[in-house]
Parts: structure tokens; sequence; C-alpha cells
């Protein structure tokens, strides 16, 4: 099996469907990858003949299997974008070839499969009259300009006192619940080709539209692919032996600036669902939603062991500019003080941990919203970090008592810092390790003191108290659980070098909760951000994925 990873860096992918441009392409087809590699190859300044040849293979390849997560439509709204030239091709015209060379592309998979070879070859020709654009370039040269001047807004005027023709786009796009696509071939190359392949993918940097930013390897091992060529109902478009040089053979044509058409061989797709529930990827019910703030880099100074105090600063920041009465969902408290028993936003600060020089240092922080989380809490959040950007000087601050003040700036889309990218917390993993300590639920007792015996209950206890607190947040119990106190991830701190943890506790008393590391494995994929234990609306417990080269893993 040969297999290559895309991710979506921003979490959305941008791309028309080539029948529709009102309409988002999901999941990406195969021949939009295998001309991204191709562009990829041909940006280099000096081609490169092994990667031509490693292109070559893959095209010579059947279709790949897909495995893709549901998508969910962004809504499309009507850009007009100015053009220097008013003749440009009606939308109608465009429409109307698009919807033929569809019905060409299903026509000719029925006639492939009851086997009219004539037929094909006649509806192909067809269709290869339908994707040549050169027709309509020449036409555009004869059109009158009024059609694009009566779609333009008003107020585009040039300094000659000229309309200004503005040309009606729109950028369709999805939210994957998953950010990645996985295409799985049947074949196995030499490694030497695996590694050229390799190498275009880390050069590879868009998918689609030129704002749908990717990144892209080669990965040994694969999910199991939910999209499969076969008698299905979608048809996506791929490639065969000849691709590479068909469109170089286009290139020729547009060179990179009159409208082209891609080509394309049609393959239908089935869906499979999973065979049971078994493998079906869960999630624990406060993951959701996170808004990440940065933190500036004069402000990137605290380590990890002061992962409370911050999510407590950050939390009374957020309380601050909230409007009163401030709802449960996120105060995370009822009437009267009285803890809330259900999912509610929690401040996490971001250590940045699983790299080789990572030294735990807070880099940021993140707002999570349970995905359960009520529409006036989510509201009341929203707002009030609206009014936190909007005052005076619009530099967001928080003050750390003596220690100083920490200056941040909420994230907009691709985080700068790999630890602040959502994606890096979320990713569906079967093992789990703790990158700050778990505050355990209940105490287990000495873990360092007493009889051999003694010590083996409380660390036993300590275990149970992990695995009770996965059940806690909708989790299946794991099936393995190694807890410490020293890190179990490169970066971060031991929990006894965290300042004690104070919480609930009877007669309104909070007593101290016992901190450790711990590293959790679960029988199914759990899809995070995943935060373990009594302190997690307030960062402590926050696990990172481990991703494992298995097929079921990735």
């Amino acid at each position: 099996m040969f297999a290559i990873e895309v991710n979506f860096l921003t979490g959305r992918y941008v791309a028309t469907a080539h029948y529709d441009r009102s309409r988002p392409e999901w999941p990406p087809h195969p021949a939009r990858l295998f001309s991204a590699l191709v562009a990829t190859w041909a940006d280099a300044d000096l081609l490169d003949s092994a990667e031509r040849k490693a292109i070559e293979w893959l095209e010579s390849q059947q279709p790949p299997s897909i495995c893709a997560s549901e998508a969910t439509p962004r809504r499309t709204v009507t850009h007009f974008v100015p053009v220097n030239d008013a003749r440009v091709i009606a939308a109608g015209v465009y429409q109307k070839r698009a919807n033929r060379i569809d019905e060409l592309m299903v026509q000719i998979e029925e006639d492939r499969s009851k086997g009219l070879t004539k037929e094909v070859k006649k509806l192909q020709t067809q269709l290869s009259k339908q994707q040549d654009v050169s027709g309509l370039i020449a036409k555009a040269g004869k059109a009158k300009s009024n059609p694009a001047v009566d779609i333009m807004p008003p107020g585009w005027v040039t300094a000659s006192g000229h309309v200004r023709a503005g040309q009606a786009r729109e950028y369709p796009s999805v939210t994957p619940a998953e950010p990645r696509v996985t295409y799985v071939w049947k074949a196995d190359p030499p490694d030497d080709t695996t590694k050229t392949i390799d190498g275009l993918c880390s050069r590879l940097t868009r998918l689609g539209h030129s704002s749908s930013l990717v990144s892209c390897r080669v990965v040994p091992g694969h999910p199991t692919p939910n999209h499969v060529p076969g008698d299905g109902a979608s048809v996506l478009r791929s490639v065969r032996s000849g691709q590479l040089a068909a469109l170089e053979r286009e290139y020729a044509k547009h060179l990179g600036s009159k409208p082209r058409t891609l080509p394309f061989t049609s393959v239908r797709y089935r869906k499979v669902e999973p065979a049971s529930a078994e493998g079906a990827v869960v999630k624990p019910d406060t993951a959701g939603e996170w808004l990440v703030m940065a933190f500036l880099p004069g402000s990137r100074r605290f380590p990890s062991t002061k992962t409370v105090e911050v999510a407590k600063a950050l939390r009374g920041a957020v309380f601050h500019h909230a409007a009163d009465p401030i709802p449960e969902g996120l105060s995370g408290h009822r009437q009267k003080g009285r803890p809330s028993t259900d999912p509610h936003v929690a401040f996490l600060p971001l250590p940045w941990v699983g790299h080789e020089h990572a030294d735990g240092r807070l880099m940021g922080a993140a707002i999570s919203m349970p995905d359960s989380l009520d529409a006036g809490s989510r509201r009341a959040l929203l707002r009030a970090i609206g009014r936190w950007e909007s005052g005076i000087g619009k530099q967001l601050t928080i003050t750390l008592g003596r220690r100083g003040i920490l200056k941040l700036e909420r994230v907009v889309g691709a985080a700068p810092l790999a630890t602040l990218r959502p994606r890096i917390w979320s990713r569906r993993a079967r093992r789990w390790v703790s990158a700050v300590p778990i505050a355990l639920p209940t105490h287990p007792g000495a873990l360092g003191s007493g009889t051999a015996a003694a010590r083996a209950k409380a660390w036993a206890r300590a275990e149970q108290a992990v695995v009770n607190s996965c059940r806690h947040i909708g989790l299946p119990e794991p099936s393995d659980v190694v807890v410490s106190l020293a890190p179990l991830v490169v970066g971060a701190r031991s929990a006894p070098a965290f300042p004690a943890f104070y919480q609930g506790g009877r007669g309104g008393n909070p007593v101290a909760r016992r901190l450790v590391h711990a590293a959790v494995v679960f029988d199914r994929p759990v899809i995070g951000p995943l935060v373990l234990g009594a302190g997690r609306y307030l960062g402590l417990g926050l696990m990172r994925p481990v991703i494992e080269p298995r097929s079921d893993d990735a």
C-alpha cells in the first residue's frame, strides 16, 4: 500500500465543483491532487527527471481509495473581482458547458460498464470538444462589455471616469470534521520513488484555491478508506497513464493565464460505512471549538507550571468584559455558586511539548467551547472577547500580579506556531499522554511512602482515578493506563514541580488534588481535544495525541 496524507492548515478546503461553480468539491478529487503535485514539480528552477519518473509511476496506478471525514459546506458569498478586460465569458455559457461535460462523464461510465466501446469513443470525442475552451476565448474578444458592466457593484470608476467592470466570483468551501484527507493506492512503489514523491509532497503548499493551505506527506500507515472506486453514486475526477503529458499540452495552450480545463478520467466512487461500531471514533463531551490566543514574543516566558495561574487570569479578563449575569455555560457555576454539572467553557494554556527542542513554555492559550455549549453562553463569550478587543489601546493583556503583564492577541487564520494549532491537540489517536499533569478527582493515598504493598495500592487507585476521569467525560474505559510523577512527553514538567491545586471538598473547604502524569490507550480512536481530571477547565490534564504508524491510527 502507498498513501498520501493531506492536512488542511486552516481547517477549511476551498475548491469549486467542476460542474457547478456555486458548490464546493468534497472530497478533493484525485486529479486535483495529481495536478497539484505536477505544478509543484514544474515550479522548480530545474526540472527533476527522477520526480517526473515518480509522477509517471503515480499516474499509471489504479484510482486511489480515499479516507475523508464528513464536511460542512460554508455559505457561499458572491464577490466581484475587478478585471482588466470587460469582455468576459458569460456565466450562462460557462454553466451550460459545465453541465454538458458532467452529463457526458456519466454517460461514458454507463456505456463503458455495458461494454459499448464504439459509443464510449464517440462520447469521449464530444467530451474533448466540450473541454476545449479555445473557442470561447476567441469569442470573448468579440463580446460586448455591457453584461460585465451591468453586474458590477456601483463605485468602481477609473481615474478617467470610466467604469471598471467586475466579474462575479464565488469561493465555495467546506469545513471537514477532521482537517485531513488520505489517498491510498494498492501499490508498493520502489523505495526511491516513495522518497521522491514524499519530497514533492513536502513542497506542496495548497490544494484547490490559493487560500486552501495544506501540508502533505507520504505516510507509512493509513486509516481505513471510506470512499472506494466502484459502482457508486459519486463521480470523481481521476487520472490514468498519459495525464502528465496531457497537462503539459494544456499548459502550452493557456500558458497559465488563459481559461483552461483540467484533463481527467471520470471514476465512480461508492461510500463505505464502518463495518461496526467497534471502529467508530469517539469524542469527549468537553471537546469543541477553540478560540486561540497567542502570547506575544516577550510574554512567552512562563513555564507550564504556571498553567492554572495563567488560566485563572485569562478567565478573569473574559469575565471582566462579560455582561451580567454571566450564564452557567461560561461561568461554570449555577446559582449560589454551586459548580455546573454540564460541560462549560474551559481556559487552556498551551505548552510547547512533543518536539525534540521543546521546553514546556506556555506559547498561548485556548478558550474551549464544548459542542454542547448553549447559544446564550456562546454569545456571551464572543461578546466579552469583542468588548475586550475593542477596548482602549486594543492591546489584549492579562495581569499576573507581581509576575507582570502578559500580552496576547487572538489568532485569526493559520497559527504561526504549531503549539497553537488546534489540529495538533485534536488529531484522532488511540494513545494520549499528558502535557500538563492531571488533577485526580479522588486522592489515591501516598504514592512515595509507606510499605511496598501500600504504595502499590495507591498507584492502582491513581490509575483507576484516571479511568474514572475518562468515563466522566463520555469516553470508553482505556485499555491501558500508565501513571507517573515524571513527564511522559518531551518538554513537559514533572508533576511535583506544579503548585498544589485545590478544589471541591465538603462544607466549602477545598482540598488539594493529587497531580500525576498519565498515558492512556483506548481500543478505539479518540478525537480531541482531550482534557482529563478535576482541573480540566483550568488547563490541568491537557492531553496530547500520539500518532503512531499503525494502519488504523493515522
